[in-house]
């Protein structure tokens, strides 16, 4: 009987682990490019680059401020935690398809009355009963392994999500930088400009005083003054919720938060702006991105679900084995142990179900489909977002050159306004429409650097913003086992 036992054991196990009714899983094929051209720095591979892209910038404020929002941030401990749920879903239905050995005990004490028998004594008595109990699901239609598979490349999906996380955090807090960045030079030149303005009121009003100048004159500059000073205002309230979104984002306690204050590394005017060609880069660079990487295993998860979900067609299969020691002890009659031992197996299946499993299955495949085309939007919105951040490097860099060279010739234009007002050959006018000319421009110019920055940030983060050295490593370990 024990080899019957071990056989069965043997031809169960050799039985499981198939996963024939979920349909083969397939890449969709989408037309993508051979590589995306564009013209820039070859010195160093992008791939490369990629790794702690926001080194580039040489500004070690950013990365210490990158660096802390990575182990700090609320969005990345979400993540992990739910990269930790899924992982204990994928151990559940890994070890759900193995038998499950378990202990079982009962002693009773019982009084049977045998009333007036003289060869049964009218006595009470002891049952006892320690053992263990083996219970196994034979999985010949590949439920378990389908739903183990599934687990698994949910499991994947979670740490690509989580990466994600990683990469949209750490693109979030530099561009949250910069903008702090720009807002301190938006204010520079606003208080710069003030200054001016004052100097150039207090003047004007000492030639009123001595009646050099008219009132208009003095009017007109006293109510450019005030429009300028009513500049600065917005835009300190501006930096101060910058502050406070990237003190939340770093994961700042709330004392913290309320003391916000970010002293930059460097000025706007010497950031660098990386130049970034994904030129050697072959298409598959973008499956990589952990979103597109994501969408991909949920839509493998799915297709196993279908199998899954047609093995409810088939009847369930369950063996059981029990093995102990019994003691009865029946006092005048008989006391003594001894060994017990069971083997049984049952079988369940649906009949007539009304369409509860055609339903499941069909379910099953329209989450399927969902999934398909969350996967293909996923990798048309990376091409966009690759194509998008390229223009707007290209463009951004044009805007700027061409904001500086308007700021020369505005700088040039107010000098020869205020010589020829001093010399009575134009009113006052010239030199108000020169000074706003010169403060537009600059600001101008200064969100044109800005929007150059987002740019190359969002071409780092359209790429992948390259693989995280720990990214991943234990879900890697799965893939090869």
């Amino acid at each position: 009987m024990k080899y019957k036992f071990y056989i069965a054991a043997l031809l169960t196990l050799a039985l499981s682990g198939c996963t024939w009714l979920t349909p083969t899983y397939q890449r969709p094929e989408l037309d993508l490019p051979e590589a995306i051209s564009s013209a820039g720095n070859r010195n160093k591979s992008t791939h490369e680059r990629l790794i702690g892209w926001w080194q580039e910038y040489n500004d070690p404020v950013l990365q210490q401020l990158i660096d802390r929002a990575l182990t700090q941030s609320d969005d990345i401990a979400l993540a992990a935690a739910r990269l930790k749920q899924a992982r204990s879903l994928y151990d559940y239905s890994y070890s759900n398809q193995f038998p499950l050995l378990s202990i079982a005990g009962v002693g009773t004490r019982t009084n049977v009355d045998f009333k007036d028998s003289n060869s049964l004594p009218n006595k009470p008595m002891n049952l006892s009963f320690i053992g263990g109990m083996l219970s196994y699901e034979v999985d010949l239609w590949g439920k378990l392994a389908s739903a183990n598979q599934a687990a698994k490349a949910s499991f994947l999906a979670a740490g690509y999500n989580q990466d994600a996380v990683r990469l949209s955090v750490a693109s979030a807090t530099a561009q949250l930088y910069f903008n702090i960045v720009a807002l301190n030079a938006d204010i520079k030149i606003t208080q710069d400009t003030i200054v001016s303005r004052e100097e150039s009121y207090k003047l004007y009003k000492v030639q009123y005083e001595r009646e050099l100048a008219n009132g208009l004159v003095l009017r007109q500059s006293k109510a450019e003054l005030d429009a300028t000073r009513a500049q600065l205002p917005p835009l300190l309230e501006q930096k101060d919720k910058a502050e406070s979104s990237l003190a939340v984002l770093l994961g700042h306690s709330p004392r913290e938060i309320m003391g916000a204050g970010i002293a930059p590394g460097k000025e706007l005017d010497a950031m660098p702006v990386p130049p970034l060609s994904p030129a050697e880069l072959p298409s598959n660079l973008l499956e990589r991105r952990p979103d597109i990487a994501a969408a991909e295993q949920a839509l493998i998860a799915s297709n196993f679900n279908i199998g899954v979900a047609r093995a409810a067609f088939f009847p369930t299969i369950s063996l059981s084995s029990l093995y102990g020691i019994s003691s009865m002890d029946i006092q005048n009659l008989y006391n003594g142990s001894m060994q017990t031992w069971q083997l049984g197996s049952s079988l369940a299946g649906p009949v007539i179900d009304f369409g509860r499993t055609a339903s499941g299955v069909e379910l099953a495949k329209a989450r399927n489909q969902e999934q398909l085309a969350v996967y293909k939007n996923s990798v048309r919105t990376a091409f966009k977002d690759v194509k998008d951040a390229l223009s707007a490097q290209v463009h951004s860099r044009d805007e700027e050159k061409a904001l500086s060279d308007e700021e020369r010739e505005v700088k040039e234009a107010l000098r020869l306004a205020n010589l020829r007002y001093s010399a009575g050959f134009s009113s006052y006018i010239e030199v108000l429409d020169a000074e706003r000319n010169l403060y537009s421009v600059q600001i101008a110019l200064v969100a044109a650097k800005l929007k150059r920055l987002n740019a190359s940030i969002n071409l780092y983060k359209a790429l992948g913003g390259g693989k995280h050295e720990d990214q991943l490593h234990a879900a890697g370990e799965l893939i090869n086992n």
